[in-house]
C-alpha cells in the first residue's frame, strides 16, 4: 500500500534530514499510522538501518531502537488484540489507551537511553562504531 501511494520513496530521505530526536518522532508517528506491528516493523526497520548507516551509526542498534520504540506502545485499541479486548469489554476508554501509550513512549525512550544503549555498548554493539 505504501509503495502504491509513493510513501515508501519519500520516507527514507525525510528521515535522513532529521536529527535523532526527529527520527524518533517520525517512528512514533509511523507507529500511530500503521496499526499492525508487523507492518510497522517491516516498513520502519529497513529505513532505520539505512538512515543509521548513512549517518555513521550502527545500523543494528538503530533497528533495535526502532523495534523497542514501536513495540512498547499502543496508541489506540485497534493496534493490539489485548487492548481491543479490554476496550470492547468497557474496562478502558480509547483516551485511556492513548494516555497509557504516551506514557509508555516516554518509558521506552528512557529505557533506551539509560539501559539499552549502555548495555549494547558493553556487549560490543555501540551506537557509534569504533
Amino acid at each position: 500500500m505504501l509503495g502504491a501511494l509513493g510513501l515508501a520513496l519519500w520516507l527514507p530521505p525525510l528521515a535522513e534530514g532529521l536529527p535523532l530526536a526527529g527520527q524518533r518522532a517520525l517512528v512514533i508517528t509511523l507507529r500511530a499510522l500503521v496499526p499492525n506491528i508487523s507492518g510497522f516493523l517491516a516498513l520502519a526497520l529497513p529505513i532505520a538501518m539505512s538512515v543509521g548507516r548513512e549517518a555513521g551509526l550502527n545500523p543494528l542498534v538503530c533497528a533495535l531502537v526502532v523495534m523497542i520504540t514501536g513495540d512498547a506502545v499502543v496508541y489506540y485499541p485497534a493496534q493490539s488484540t489485548s487492548a481491543l479486548v479490554i476496550y470492547e469489554r468497557g474496562h478502558v476508554s480509547a483516551g485511556e489507551v492513548l494516555k497509557f501509550g504516551l506514557w509508555m513512549t516516554l518509558v521506552a525512550w528512557v529505557a533506551i537511553v539509560l539501559v539499552a544503549l549502555p548495555w549494547w555498548a558493553t556487549v560490543g554493539e555501540p551506537l557509534r562504531p569504533r
